[in-house]
């Protein structure tokens, strides 16, 4: 039986090289840039604020994309688990898909363009909100694009729960793909701000135009998208697949979500990040709305550089607590560090309470440093612990099938984006009852909206505590867990 003390040196054959940690890691950054700038950071301000778009069917536009993800993801990760190539089990699909994901991300900014009056025309009415032909074709466009994304983005990160055997290796290559992250979410901020700034003015009032700016900045996403998505199937070994998922015997596409459906401790971490994401998206969300109404008083110019510098502290304390966390998850067990995270989530909460104030406007940087603490939970240590979760399943079921696993996994990540898409839409459409005609809302609106981006995170940030407590999978059990498959199997 494996007794690895804690601290104790990582053998070097149990090691990711660095070369294909990098590569790994910024491969990470392409979720970012594909789909993050598209439904986080983009969608809401080009299509309702610069296009006038009903913020509602917006909403319901990304749930439409969540729930096709529903049948994509464990669709492909399926498929994924059961190819057979001279390339391996994951790299091919990598490759295809990135290129088609990058060539597809601009036409959501250039479309609307392109349809002239059938983009403006009521095809018919749902919920009481017109669906425009702008509306279908973007569905449409949506879906193609999400289900390439799923190509590539199941394979990927199947492939990051077979890179190690290492309980602590597994947590260091998380770490590298953090720290990418985060410089990836940094230029998100820095997108964000220059699309409502004077570089993109409109010539005749002077005034910033987002939409002249988020086309400008498209090609280039497009080209990021492409390599950063590029770099792991070029680079990046299948550790597993030669010795032993090659040999694996196929399964079927139902068999694989009842395996995953009964895997107890994936349902621990569904719960975490279902809460965590919920909750950090509609903070994302609503954040430069509550910038350009309550602390900007209607200068999207102005909310766009405050939401950049609040990015930017994100992203600092990100960056500077990543060697903390994986020092911490060395020594202690993950879930502990897990915890310690969800922690400062919370207080962040509160000390926006405080923090948003028009008079001190770059005073909501330091709550926002400490609920990059929660988010990095998430992207830092959970996908080390889903690793984890792969050897548990292949104990019990005598399989690898980190693709299916990632799968169930991510559709419910999906789901928590779908749920914060729509809340994000009803709140502003419904409850706050923003009017994007308007550079200055009501008081009335803006106190809704303020209370709205105050109270749905703090709550969500609270439940994942209760999953964190159950889940069965410490460091001790882990390694009972790998001496027993590798008495069963050999080592890999």
């Amino acid at each position: 039986m494996i007794k690895k003390e804690k601290n104790q040196p990582i053998p070097a054959d149990e090691r990711v090289p660095t070369r294909e940690k990098a590569a790994f890691a910024f491969g990470g950054s392409m979720d970012y840039f594909a789909t993050g700038m598209l439904t986080t950071i983009l969608w809401m301000p080009f299509f309702n604020l610069g296009l006038g778009m009903n913020a509602a069917v917006l909403g319901g536009i990304l749930m439409i994309f969540r729930l096709w993800d529903a049948f994509t993801d464990p669709f492909c990760g399926n498929l994924s688990d059961n190819a057979r190539t001279r390339w391996g089990r994951r790299r091919p699909f990598m490759f295809v898909a990135a290129i088609t994901t990058g060539c597809l991300f601009p036409l959501f900014w250039y479309m609307p363009g392109w349809l002239g009056d059938f983009g403006q025309r009521a095809l018919f009415t749902m919920g009481g909100s017109e669906i425009t032909g702008l509306a279908l074709c973007l569905t449409i466009l949506g879906m193609v694009f999400f289900a390439s994304f799923s190509c590539w983005s199941m394979p990927y990160y199947g492939l990051q729960l077979e890179l190690t055997p290492n309980y602590d290796e597994r947590t260091r290559v998380a770490a590298w793909m953090s720290a990418v992250s985060n410089i990836a979410v940094l230029m998100g901020g820095v997108v964000l701000w220059a699309v409502n700034s004077d570089l993109f003015a409109d010539p005749t009032t002077g005034n910033p135009d987002i939409v002249k700016g988020v086309k400008m900045v498209a090609i280039p996403f497009a080209g990021l998208i492409i390599v950063a998505g590029l770099l792991p199937a070029l680079f990046v070994k299948e550790r597993f697949y030669e010795k032993e998922a090659a040999a694996q015997e196929s399964e079927s596409f139902i068999s694989s979500i009842k395996e995953s459906f009964q895997c107890a401790p994936l349902w621990m971490l569904i719960g975490i990040s279902f809460f965590v994401v919920f909750g950090a998206s509609i903070v994302d969300g609503l954040g430069f709305y509550v910038n350009i109404f309550k602390v900007s008083g209607g200068d999207m110019g102005d909310a766009g550089y405050i939401e950049f510098l609040k990015k930017t502290g994100m992203v600092v304390s990100a960056l500077a607590t990543i060697p903390l966390w994986t020092w911490l998850a060395e020594k202690w067990d993950k879930k502990i560090v897990v915890g310690i995270m969800l922690v400062a989530g919370v207080v962040a909460v509160f000390l926006n309470y405080l923090c948003l104030r028009p008079d001190m406007p770059y005073l909501q940087i330091i709550p926002a440093m400490f609920i990059s603490g929660a988010v990095s939970s998430v992207w830092l240590i959970l996908p080390s612990m889903k690793a984890d979760v792969a050897d548990y399943d292949e104990l019990r079921t005598g399989k690898r099938r980190e693709g299916s696993l990632n799968a169930f996994y991510s559709w419910f990540i999906k789901a928590a984006l779908t749920a914060s898409a729509g809340t994000i839409g009803v709140i502003i459409q419904f409850i706050a009852k923003i009017d994007p005609a308007l550079d200055v809302q009501p008081e009335a609106v803006v106190n809704r909206l303020f209370w709205a981006y105050l109270i749905m995170p703090g709550v969500l940030l609270v439940l994942p505590m209760f999953f964190l407590l159950i889940y069965p999978l410490s460091r001790k059990r882990m390694a009972e867990i790998r001496a027993e498959l590798e008495l069963r199997r050999g080592q890999l």
